[in-house]
């Protein structure tokens, strides 16, 4: 066993980190430096932080390096544990893709390898990948305090280093692959349940996101506080903690250098952790090997049934709605675009949450504390609106668009106007901006309840907002759209996440011209409202609705005649 997993690691790992191309017409090469770019830029990193460590020590003294270490000594425990919490979470999800690449595994099996030994490897590469960055940086650090460091045992610190890194980034990476498999264990087969659990995970994620870089902005001093509440909350939750993994680490690796004495239990400790470290891994390849024959992650049945299921669908036809006919192109582009963006969670709460981001970044200069613009919080609600509207309008009409791929040469050479395609999009995205609108004028009745007259106005002029921004942004995505993006939220190693529209000028304009028409819109309906009379903001209600329905019209029509000429080659 031990001989084939030697084997294995050395053939993915040559493969990976081979500088010279590979051999084959149809294999895709690349030239020598560029092969070399990554290591060189490694080596450069770990030269650059080694200098400046050993720099800093002869500038300031070694006296002084080790006494800011003894006094911070809990904080290394916490950056220690910090990395064993990292590797838990990025690792997660990476036993249960590696375990439902069924075709990948099919493969691997015909080889003379025992199924556990290809997950243990696999096992082993992740925690190699995990540890690389780590390695990186940390190396050259621990190297340079302790070739300065005046404690006889300072250089022990390094090979200790290692190896526990390795322990911690092990420990991390198998805990990881056991709870992504135990989750996939009870969501098996339950798609609908798994859909919900990566919406919610990833809107709190966005959210948390969002408030921490708000939180370092509202903050008077900056990342220094943000880093003290930091360590006030890790100890609080043991993170300090001198029995934790990070805890013996720090221990073993950080005590030497500045002379600090190493307790026998504090050996013990680390030898436990490795000891742990190894028993989980091979606990991660007997519960994938479990996982991969039991069908824990199976897909489906691709076999024919017996009898003759008849597959129907209700025409969704909202043709009905007063004041609007929609012609079936229209009608079917709606459901298709709302039910291929609904089908997947992360999609869904990164399309519906995601312009928290922007909006953040709109409004940061009035959300500073101090309580100066205090008075004119319901106002910044009602303007977040426009960026959500905005967005809507670009993720449903030009991203959406952009992502249908291949499918544009079945639209190209379908009976249908590919401007009543386009105009289904840009439909289906209104919904959404009215419940988040509505959502919103709930908030600005809450804050500001004198306002409530203006709220039906600000709804309307939202929607329309959201028709004109997914004209704009159609239009941008057929003449900068790139056709072959994939709609990937998370990297996958050796890909990359293509932006679905590449042209520098098409993001512009898919971007700031709708905010501008928005702002102007909704601050001239407002601005006439508050000092003229509420009657006049219902009076340019129609007017703004109007130019919104133009603008949709005619960048509709320019993206359908677009998308008509593009060449196969763009999405094959």
């Amino acid at each position: 066993m031990l001989e084939d997993l030697l084997i294995l690691i050395r053939h993915d790992l040559g493969g990976i980190l081979r500088v010279r191309n590979v051999k084959g017409k149809r294999s895709k090469k690349r030239s020598l430096f560029r092969n070399s770019l990554r290591y060189i830029a490694a080596i450069t990193v770990a030269v650059v932080v080694l200098w400046g460590i050993i720099s800093m020590v002869q500038l300031l003294g070694w006296s002084f390096f080790q006494s800011a270490i003894i006094d911070g000594i809990d904080f290394g425990a916490t950056l220690f544990n910090f990395i064993v919490i990292v590797s838990f979470m990025g690792s997660i999800a990476v036993s249960v893709s590696t375990v439902a690449n069924s075709s990948r595994m099919e493969y691997l099996m015909c080889m003379p390898v025992s199924l556990r030994t290809l997950f243990l490897e696999k096992t082993i590469v992740v925690i190699f990948y995990n540890a690389l960055i780590y390695m990186i940086i940390g190396t050259p650090v621990v190297i340079g305090l302790a070739v300065s460091s005046t404690a006889p045992y300072a250089l022990l610190s390094i090979p200790t280093f290692l190896v526990m890194l390795i322990v911690n980034v092990t420990l991390g990476v198998a805990l990881g692959g056991l709870i992504g498999l135990t989750i996939s264990r009870f969501l098996a087969g339950r798609r609908r349940l798994k859909q919900i659990g990566w919406f919610l995970g990833t809107s709190v994620s966005i959210i948390i996101g969002t408030l921490y870089y708000y939180s370092l902005f509202a903050s008077d001093s900056g990342l220094a506080g943000f880093f003290a509440v930091f360590l006030q909350f890790a100890q609080q939750i043991g993170l300090s903690s001198d029995f934790s993994p990070g805890g013996a680490m720090n221990a073993v690796t950080i005590r030497p250098i500045v002379g600090l004495p190493i307790n026998l239990v504090d050996i013990l400790l680390a030898v436990l952790f490795l000891l742990i470290s190894i028993m989980l891994i091979y606990a991660n390849a007997i519960v994938s090997e479990t996982a991969h024959y039991s069908g824990w992650l199976a897909s489906g049945s691709k076999r024919s049934s017996k009898t003759e299921v008849k597959i129907a669908h209700s025409v969704w036809n909202p043709s009905d709605i007063p004041l609007l006919k929609m012609s079936t192109t229209t009608s079917v582009s709606m459901w298709y675009n709302t039910t291929s963006v609904r089908r997947e969670g992360r999609v869904l709460a990164n399309y519906l949450v995601g312009p928290m981001r922007t909006v953040l970044w709109f409004f940061l200069i009035f959300l500073a504390p101090g309580g100066s613009l205090a008075g004119i919080a319901p106002f910044i609600i009602i303007s977040a609106m426009i960026p959500f509207a905005v967005s809507y309008g670009v993720y449903f009409a030009g991203y959406e668009l952009v992502y249908e791929g291949k499918n544009l040469m079945n639209l190209q050479l379908a009976p249908a106007s590919l401007t009543d395609y386009v105009k289904g999009k840009v439909f289906s995205a209104v919904p959404f901006t009215a419940i988040a609108t509505g959502l919103a004028s709930v908030l600005v009745v809450f804050v500001q309840p004198s306002l409530w007259i203006y709220i039906p106005a600000v709804i309307i002029s939202s929607i329309f907002l959201t028709l004109a921004s997914g004209g704009i942004a159609s239009y941008s995505a057929a003449t900068g759209g790139d056709f072959k993006a994939q709609r990937n939220i998370t990297r996958q190693r050796g890909a990359a996440v293509q932006m679905p529209i590449r042209g520098t000028w098409a993001m512009a304009r898919a971007h700031l011209l709708p905010n501008m028409i928005g702002f102007m819109g909704v601050g001239a309906i407002l601005g006439l409202g508050i000092f003229l009379n509420p009657l006049f903001s219902y009076l340019v209600v129609p007017l703004f609705a109007l130019i919104c329905v133009q603008i949709m019209r005619s960048y509709i029509g320019k993206s359908g005649r677009k998308l008509q000429t593009i060449e196969a080659s763009d999405y094959l």
